[in-house]
Parts: structure tokens; sequence; C-alpha cells
């Protein structure tokens, strides 16, 4: 038995995103040692953190060379990311967009469309930066991601749902949506790695299942042992509902385009990343207080 060989080392960046736990446990999993870059000084357990500002990390301590590197921040951000992988070594670098390039094409708001032409952007830039640097890339546009609780979808309905005991939906909306869990996306991280077959391309991943956002509401109600209860509510009504919650600091990401998009499919297909490397998500299986089968 061979002694005394480094492992391959893996950077995160983003380490503190809902993502960040869960990758961090597939890479120790698959034998691989990790580092985490941020911005502050984020709390990673397992794994070393080195502070960066404006993509430049500091001379001391010396910075270990890396394999790979996994950005779980913001696309828009990606030249930063480019740096910092080149700085390290790094001849393998993963990002995550969204599906959203798609979804908010046609929306009316502005700040969406800006949304998608800064996703736009960044990924015509991931790509010529990595001809430029030679190294290979793979970009995952994932659809609505739950499973840490803090994201602003399956965790803001959790917390009406524990407040209220019940769930407004706006009448008529039976939109499509593809839940993705963080433990799934991890796995494909892990499993693209050293996959030449994901090599340069990019995916769009969604969850394992198809549901109607009701259903979705309906399975979080029972994940916390609670008996669901949809207050059905007129589309106008709902709109001033969320206007006026919008006005509150820790609501302040709601707006009047999330309640369109109730009324549309927000779903992908996983046909590419089956076919490239195996991924098999799972169905929407949400955490709660209480664990119930469907």
């Amino acid at each position: 038995m061979m002694t005394g060989v480094p492992r391959p080392i893996v950077a995160i960046i983003g380490i503190s995103s809902q993502l960040g736990p869960a990758l961090m446990t597939a890479l120790h999993h698959a034998n691989l040692d990790v580092v985490g870059l941020s911005r502050s000084r984020a709390t990673a357990g397992r794994c070393p953190i080195h502070v960066y500002t404006n993509g430049t990390l500091p001379p001391d301590p010396p910075l270990p060379q890396i394999s790979a590197l996994i950005s779980l921040a913001p696309l828009p951000g990606i030249e930063a990311v480019v740096r910092l992988a080149s700085h390290m070594g790094a001849r393998r670098v993963i990002a995550f967009g969204s599906t959203g390039v798609f979804s908010k094409a046609a929306s009316t708001s502005d700040v969406e469309r800006d949304f998608v032409r800064d996703q736009l952007a960044a990924e015509h830039t991931f790509t010529s930066l990595a001809t430029t640097n030679n190294f290979h890339w793979t970009l995952f546009r994932p659809t609505m991601i739950y499973g840490a609780d803090t994201d602003q979808n399956v965790s803001f309905i959790r917390s009406m749902i524990r407040r209220f005991r019940a769930f407004p939906i706006p009448i008529g909306a039976r939109g499509l949506r593809q839940p993705v869990h963080v433990e799934d996306l991890a796995d494909a991280c892990v499993k693209v790695l050293n996959n030449p077959a994901a090599f340069n391309r990019a995916y769009n991943l969604g969850g394992g299942e198809v549901i109607e956002y009701a259903e979705m509401v309906r399975r979080i109600c029972r994940a916390d042992g609670i008996s669901p209860r949809l207050v059905l509510i007129p589309g106008i009504v709902y709109r001033w509902l969320v206007r006026m919650a919008s006005r509150l600091p820790s609501l302040g990401y709601l707006s009047e385009t999330m309640v369109d998009r109730m009324f549309v499919d927000l779903t992908t297909d996983n046909a590419e990343a089956q076919h490239d490397f195996g991924y098999a998500p799972r169905r929407f299986q949400p955490p709660g207080r209480v664990a119930t089968p469907d």
C-alpha cells in the first residue's frame, strides 16, 4: 500500500452558500481534500478557509496547488474565479449559473431582464476565459434548489406554513416545478470532475420529479406533519398582498413577477446529464420536522 501520496485538492468558492456543506461532504466522501475560498471568515468545519478580495489571495500562508476549483458564487463574478483558479494551478473549473436564463428571458421585469443579460454575458466570459487559460470547464444551470433550509422558495413556503398553518395560492396557479436537492447537485460535481464527457459542456439540472406548484406546497406541509391547507386567493388580491409584504425588510426579495411565475412551468430536461455522467436526482423530498411518506 502506497503512503505519503497527497490526495487531490479541490477548492470551493462560496463554501458558505446553501450548496457548500453538501459539496464539501461529497468531495470528502470521494477521498478528495477541500480548501475553501471566501470573502469572509466563513465557518466550514473540516475545511481550511482562505480569504480573498477582488479576485486575489494574500501570499501568506502559502496556498496549496489545486487540481480543480468549483465556484458556487454568482456567475457574473466569474473573471475573479478564473484568476483564483489560475493562481492556484487548477486545470478544471466548474461553475453554477441558472435555468433562469430561459425562464426569465421574456419577463416584463427590468430586473429579471438584466439578470438574464448578466448571466448570458458571464457564460460567454467563462467559456472564453477557459480557452485562454487552457482549463476544462463545466457549467451547471440548476432549477429551484432546496435542501439546506436557506433558499427563498421551499424555506419561505415552510416558514409561512409553520406560522399560519396554511399557504395562500392565487387562483389558477398551476405552474410546474422541478426542485433539485443540494446533495444531488453536489453529487453531480463529483461525477464530472474527472469525466471527459462533461468537459467544456453546459448542463441544465433539474430534480427527479416534475410537480405542480400546489403539490409542492402540500408536500412541504406533510413533511412538517401539518395537514395541507391551501387558501385560494384572487390574483389581484394576491399581488397586493405580495406588494405589501415586500415592504418588510425580511421579505424585500418578494415581487409581483414571482406571482407571474406561479402560473408558468419552470422545468428542464436532464437527458444530457443523465447520458454523460449518470445524473439521477431524487424525487422532491422536502426536509421537515416530520418525515411522512407520500
